[in-house]
This record gives structure tokens, C-alpha cells and sequence, in this order.
């Protein structure tokens, strides 16, 4: 399922237009992708729960040159299921 065919589904099941439900997909998406950036998670009972994890830098080989650096320290997203969805 792409982007459009969730507003399609989300329209259908809140009986509202396509522009309403894409309205409510970005305003998820930039409220989850915001809370991320600020560092904090977004739980979702029975869903899951989106996380911000902080990876520190490590030295690492370069596979091109094989001379080993430091990567960069970065904060990436990661989503843990709940045990509801688990067991779909």
C-alpha cells in the first residue's frame, strides 16, 4: 500500500473526502517525524511505538580505501511493533 492508496483507505473508513484524509496522513507524519527530531518517541497502544535511538559515532573501515575513520554520531528512527501486531 503506497501513500495515495492509504488516503484512499482512511477517507473510506472516516467517510470524509481525499483531502481530508491526506490532511490527516501529513499531519501524522510531520507530528511523528517531529517528535523524533526533538528526541522524544511516539507510543501507539496496540500498534507500536516509533523511537528516536542515538547511535554514536564508531571507528569503522572504509571500504573503498580500506584506511579506517570515525563515522558520525546520528540519530535514527526505528518502530518496535506491539505484541498485538506481532502476532498478526
Amino acid at each position: 500500500m503506497n501513500k495515495k492508496e492509504l488516503v484512499g483507505a482512511v477517507a473510506d473508513h472516516c467517510g470524509t473526502t481525499q483531502a481530508q484524509a491526506s490532511e490527516f496522513v501529513n499531519a501524522f507524519c510531520e507530528t511523528v517525524v517531529g517528535e523524533l527530531k526533538r528526541g522524544n518517541g511516539v507510543a501507539l497502544p496496540g500498534f507500536g511505538q516509533f523511537i528516536a535511538k542515538h547511535r554514536p559515532s564508531r571507528e569503522m573501515r572504509n571500504p573503498s580505501t580500506g584506511k579506517m575513520m570515525m563515522s558520525k554520531a546520528k540519530t535514527a528512527a526505528q518502530f518496535k511493533p506491539s505484541a498485538n501486531l506481532k502476532d498478526l
